[in-house]
């Protein structure tokens, strides 16, 4: 029994210090100055989206809209700041999982992301951070990997496995998964949004400034799972007051 406790208490430490440590790396490549960037918006996609072809700029112009859209277009208001997107940046490529299923890891999340925004020189108060997924291949039922198929993407195919060779099909065809359009991924944010109460939080509350980082997640690539790109986005308002600093630490 003992030595289970002690396990326990070494496990716990070893992750408090990496967590730690990770704070103090993040205050430590963010921005010393916050600056604010006039963000570019107006993108309408048509097509299939090919993550690999188009990467996320395309996509990064669509979430600029629809951010726009949900401050209901007081665009001269609001600002991109560099502080909340690189911290949003370091966040997505360091923390392993940005929508964690407890409740507790949630909280524990969004305690971690605002310990180290406070440690930074951002020029906005911390209103929210949203992380959400979005998934790049429709999947309808059951489907399988295959590494040497014909797709060349993410090499995702219809069914179980792979269709066997008979005497009538000698060379059976692989059907792939097809991939979602610029429309269709646009709705796909837009769903999100409204489930994630970003466009509450842009119409309602005095957002002065965002930041977002969105990239591929590489545990769903080159597997049977559906590729999905993960986005965190941190909003932002006129800084909080030492009072309103301290309840959020605890």
């Amino acid at each position: 029994m003992q030595n289970k406790l002690l396990f326990c208490w070494l496990l716990l430490s070893g992750l408090s210090h990496s967590q730690a440590e990770f704070i103090r790396e993040a205050r430590y490549h963010l921005p010393r100055t916050d600056s604010l960037i006039t963000f570019e918006s107006g993108f309408t996609g048509s097509g299939k989206y090919n993550y690999y072809e188009d990467s996320t700029m395309k996509l990064e112009l669509m979430m600029n809209e629809l951010i726009r859209k949900g401050n209901r277009n007081r665009t001269d208001t609001l600002k991109q700041s560099l502080v909340l997107t690189q911290l949003s940046t370091l966040c997505v490529k360091r923390i392993h999982t940005l929508m964690p299923t407890k409740t507790a890891r949630k909280k524990s999340l969004q305690k971690r992301i605002r310990r180290i925004f406070f440690g930074s020189n951002c020029s906005f108060g911390l209103i929210e951070s949203i992380s959400f997924e979005i998934p790049l291949v429709k999947k309808s039922g059951n489907f399988h990997y295959n590494k040497t198929g014909p797709d060349g993407g993410f090499n995702l195919y219809e069914g179980k496995s792979k269709p066997k060779a008979t005497k009538e099909n000698p060379e059976p065809e692989e059907i792939p998964l097809e991939a979602y359009t610029y429309e269709e991924i646009q709705q796909l944010i837009r769903t999100r949004f409204n489930r994630k109460k970003i466009n509450k939080y842009l119409s309602e509350k005095n957002i002065a400034a965002f930041g977002y980082y969105i990239q591929l997640d590489e545990s769903t690539v080159n597997k049977s799972k559906i590729p999905k790109l993960k986005v965190l986005l941190i909003l932002g308002e006129k800084r909080f007051s030492y009072r309103q600093r301290r309840t959020f630490n605890r």
